[in-house]
């Protein structure tokens, strides 16, 4: 009897999901699962120096020319989960401010350019970008995501 309604609910799914329309493109996503225990080990990474990030953006945050700030974190719409980035301005208690700055494949609620408030907490990676330098400080998950996503594409 499970094994019939787990059939069930898998085709329920794929109907619903063909409706409406999904258009995902596998060559530019990296694909996690939720409990990637390598990639939330990476977030503990970040969460352990965001101080950096923070102190930084204090500093440097409303020099857009010169230096881009930039937070990783999930994006829920449902059941859909989508770790995507946004551009991040300003940092007060404990939340961060900023524009949406990615292209949600999945996830529906959110589209590029829109503000929003990340809790520090859920930040699960950072990095700064010094246009001047060319030069990359965070980013945790860059190596990670794209071993993953060449072993996806294999």
């Amino acid at each position: 009897m499970k094994k019939w309604l787990l059939i069930y609910i898998a085709l329920l799914t794929c109907l619903i999901a063909c409706k409406q329309k999904v258009s995902f493109d596998s060559n530019k996503a990296t694909l996690l699962k939720k409990d990637d225990s390598a990639f939330l080990a990476l977030k503990d990474t970040a969460q352990l120096y965001i101080q950096t990030f923070i102190d930084s953006l204090k500093v440097y945050g409303r020099d857009t020319t010169k230096f881009h700030f930039q937070i990783k974190s999930d994006y829920v719409d449902g059941d859909i989960h989508e770790h995507m980035w946004s551009n991040i301005y300003t940092y007060k208690n404990g939340l961060f401010d900023g524009l949406f700055a990615d292209t949600a494949f999945q996830v529906r609620n959110i589209k590029n350019g829109a503000k929003v408030t990340i809790k520090k907490s859920n930040v699960e990676d950072w990095l700064i970008y010094n246009v001047a330098k060319d030069q990359t400080i965070g980013y945790f998950s860059e190596e990670y995501l794209m071993s993953k996503k060449k072993r996806q594409q294999n």
